[in-house]
Order: C-alpha cells, then sequence, then structure tokens
C-alpha cells in the first residue's frame, strides 16, 4: 500500500511555468485555511490543524505558498509566484475558500473553562474539575490555550495574598472582588449583566492628585494570564478615534482602559456594553462582533468617572474600591520579594495563582456581581464636578429656604480659602447649581435694587414664598 503524502501542485511547467489558481486555493484548504463566518456579510480567514482554529492573514497564506515552492526547489515557479502574488492573493479570490460558522467555544451560562498545555478545566457553582483533551469533542480557538501546565496546589498562593490585602482583609470585600474578576473571566454574556467594572482607589482623589500604586494594573495583568485581554493607556484615548478598536480580535474576551482620565464622560462606553463592536483596521476590512461574542469592559481610574446620571448610567457601572495597602513606596514587589508573573514564579506559583483565578469563577457563578457598600466613593460622586472646598464651605453657611447674598458668601469663601482668590463669581454660581442639583433641591437667583442673592429651595418652598 502507497502510504507517501500527496504532493499538492498548483502551477504547470510546460514551457513557462503558469500558477494554477484554482489549485492554489485548492492547496490553502488542504492546509486549513477556511473562511469563518461571524455574521452577516462578515467574515475573517482562520486555519484549522488539529482542530484548533487561528486567525489568519493574507499575508501568513502568502509565505505558506512561498516556503512549499522553496520546500519543493521550485525556484521558477517561486520566481512566478512571488512576481505575481498581488494578483494570486486576494480577498476576493481568497472568498472562494471552503467556508465554515464560527465555533462556538465560549463558555455555557452556568459553566467557564481554561485551557491548558496538559489539560483543561471546568467550573461551575459547585467546584472545579479537570479533564483530558480527549475528552473535548468542539474545535476551539487556539489562543484560548493557556501556555501553562496546571497541577492542583495544597496552599494559597501570592495573588490571593495579594487580593486580601487590597481588600482590607475583609472577607465580604474580598468576595466582591472575586466575583469582579469571575465576571470578566467568564466568556459568556447570558447571564443579563452587561455591566462596565470600574475599579478606583479608596482614597481617590478629588484635586487633580492622582493616588496611583494600589494594584489595580495588576489585576488587569492577572486577567491577562487567563484570557485574551487588550489594555489600552486610557489618558491617550482619543474621541471618535476611527482606529480605536483596531486591536481588538474576534476571540479578545475583556477590554481594559487603564486610569481613565479625569472628565472623560462614561456614556462614551454606552455601545461597547450593551451591543457589539465595530473593529476597523487601517488598509483593511472592518468587522463587526456582536454582543454576545464581544469583550467585557474593566476601566480604572484614579477619579470619579461621571457619566450622564439616572437609571441607564447606573446599571451600565460596577464600581468597587482598592484599598490603598499598596503605593509607590510600598510595592507587591516589595512585599513578597518577587516580581508577579514573572521568571521567579516556579510551576507551583502559577497552579497557585490559577486555582485562585478558577475559584473566582466558581464565586461569580454562585453569587453574580456581589455588592459591598461603597468606602468613599458616594462621597466622591457628589464632588464630582465641584471643588472640595466649595463643599465644605456650602455644607456649613448654606441653608435652605433661606436667600442668601451671593457676594458676602463669595466674599467669604474667598477669606476663608485664600488659595481660591481667583475664582470667579460664574464659577461660583455653576457650583451652586450643581451643589442644589446633588442635594435635591431647586436654585434660583434674584437681582433687584442692587442687591444681588440666591436660594436653594426645597420642593414645597419656592423662590422664598
Amino acid at each position: 500500500m502507497n502510504t507517501e503524502k500527496k504532493k499538492e501542485i498548483f502551477w504547470t511547467e510546460n514551457g513557462a511555468p503558469k500558477i494554477l489558481q484554482v489549485g492554489l486555493l485548492t492547496y490553502l484548504a488542504s492546509k486549513g485555511y477556511v473562511k469563518v463566518n461571524i455574521g452577516e456579510n462578515n467574515y475573517v480567514f482562520a486555519k484549522m490543524t488539529n482542530n484548533r482554529l487561528s486567525q489568519a492573514t493574507e499575508g501568513q497564506m502568502a509565505n505558506e505558498i512561498k516556503d512549499y515552492l522553496i520546500q519543493e526547489k521550485k525556484p521558477e515557479v517561486l520566481e512566478v509566484y512571488v512576481k505575481g502574488v498581488g494578483s494570486y492573493i486576494t480577498a476576493k479570490k481568497l472568498d472562494m475558500l471552503p467556508t465554515i460558522a464560527n465555533i462556538n467555544d465560549r463558555d455555557a451560562r452556568t459553566s467557564s473553562r481554561f485551557y491548558f498545555n496538559n489539560c483543561y478545566c471546568e467550573i461551575d457553582k459547585n467546584g472545579i474539575s479537570s479533564y483530558d483533551y480527549s475528552n473535548l469533542q468542539n474545535p476551539l480557538w487556539e489562543k484560548r490555550i493557556i501556555q501553562k501546565f496546571f497541577t492542583y496546589p495544597s496552599e494559597k498562593g501570592q495573588f490571593e495574598v495579594f487580593c486580601e490585602n487590597i481588600t482590607g482583609k475583609n472577607t465580604e470585600r474580598l468576595l466582591a472582588l472575586k466575583t469582579i474578576l469571575g465576571y470578566l473571566l467568564h466568556r459568556n454574556k447570558e447571564v443579563g449583566e452587561p455591566k462596565a467594572i470600574i475599579l478606583y482607589d479608596e482614597k481617590m482623589s478629588q484635586n487633580n492628585q492622582a493616588n496611583g500604586g494600589t494594584g489595580k494594573t495588576l489585576l488587569s495583568m492577572a486577567l491577562k494570564k487567563c484570557r485574551e485581554v487588550e489594555i489600552f493607556d486610557a489618558k491617550e484615548i482619543k474621541e471618535g478615534s476611527w482606529f480605536k478598536n483596531q486591536r481588538v480580535e474576534l476571540t479578545t474576551d475583556v477590554l481594559v482602559f487603564d486610569d481613565l482620565k479625569r472628565h472623560y464622560s462614561f456614556e462614551g462606553f454606552f455601545p461597547m456594553i450593551t451591543s457589539g463592536i465595530e473593529v476597523e483596521r487601517k488598509r483593511e476590512k472592518a468587522f463587526y462582533i456582536d454582543f454576545n461574542n464581544s469583550p467585557k469592559l474593566l476601566i480604572t481610574s484614579n477619579y470619579y468617572v461621571s457619566g450622564p446620571g439616572g437609571s441607564s448610567d447606573e446599571r451600565r457601572r460596577h464600581e468597587f474600591e482598592i484599598s490603598n495597602q499598596y503605593n509607590l513606596d510600598f510595592t507587591p514587589e516589595i512585599e513578597f520579594g518577587n516580581r508577579f508573573f514573572g521568571s521567579q514564579w516556579d510551576e507551583d506559583e502559577w497552579s497557585k495563582f490559577y486555582q485562585f483565578m478558577m475559584g473566582c469563577c466558581q464565586a461569580y457563578l454562585q453569587y453574580g456581581l456581589y455588592k459591598v457598600p461603597h468606602i468613599n466613593l458616594s462621597q466622591n460622586k457628589f464632588l464630582d464636578g465641584l471643588n472640595e472646598q466649595f463643599v465644605t464651605y456650602a455644607d456649613t453657611y448654606v441653608q435652605n429656604d433661606t436667600l442668601i447674598d451671593k457676594r458676602e458668601f463669595e466674599k467669604g469663601f474667598k477669606i476663608l480659602y485664600p488659595d481660591m482668590q481667583e475664582t470667579s463669581p460664574h464659577q461660583m454660581t455653576k457650583w451652586l447649581n450643581i451643589y442644589a442639583n446633588k442635594k435635591g433641591v431647586d436654585f434660583s437667583t434674584n437681582s433687584s435694587g442692587g442687591n444681588y442673592t440666591f436660594i436653594l429651595s426645597s420642593n414645597t418652598v419656592q423662590n422664598g414664598k
């Protein structure tokens, strides 16, 4: 029996070498290249190898053909191919590759999976089980596989201790953080919690002094060691940029906007949270990822992330404050004696880390997004758009339903806070308006006979009447 592998021929050598374009498509198909449908009139190219799918580019296909011709020692054919590659490998011709439906390797509604080199683990609300890959029936995207070996550890690892520290060693707050991590790790959106996670420092600043180094970025890095995560420097976000999502892939699980700048409106994230995401790259065809397959969202900020307010705003955000256990002078690296996720972590430490992260998935599947009372966030929300000194002053000197001389009010403020001498009457009016709105009362002014007064009126009293 002849077991020699059949060679794929996509050229002729009778006379001048010639590339056979149907043969070229047949060759690419034999190597596992396919067109993956991801929606109506929407597709990407990919390569299937050993039941694992990886996204592919035109350049990758072109180079595989080149390498094959070199391997087969066909320099004349290679010359013809390289000279005309721009006409042989085109989107219109590759459109004729075999078409498959997008494989569904996302998590089920009530379970989650972690794929390692030696096994895969399945997590539900009751626990974690490991399986050999021979039990896996459906194909999966290659990027799902974590390039680590997993064995069950016997004790907690450094990252779990770190999470205990940044939650103030409070059991309920640790559970809340675990469910947040579990929510972001769970590759499923059917549960009905389309929210952006927003992480703050417990001692969040209101006076343009950011308190960094608390560990929020380490949480993003931890997610990246488990899932496909794209981390963006949120200080560089440009509203309306056509290509702001160009690093997003079909299999991206989480988008992290790290260190969001002050005054960027949360409303800008609404489409990402509640619908799909359009991915557009320079000189490439755009594609759309529908809601069920689109990434979840994590935002970190040193300032309160303001939005339009109301129920539509509140239901799209889940906020949590990180304890200020760490700072720029006392880092986790100093405490633990090594850098997290670095070369000093041995296989056992990695297994401890993955055991904890899978435990976070279990906590989420059991409790959903577990809520705990805010520490300082409520006050920071109130201060949003205001000056902290102004709020302290107004809380002391403004009474509802009482006419107040605005010039005297402004004069007293500047005497009490000399560093605020440059505050304009217009700015004071703006602050009073915001202050009244947050207090749930009406703000109005009156100018008569040279007197300039204002009043904060409750619902039962309007304009001093």
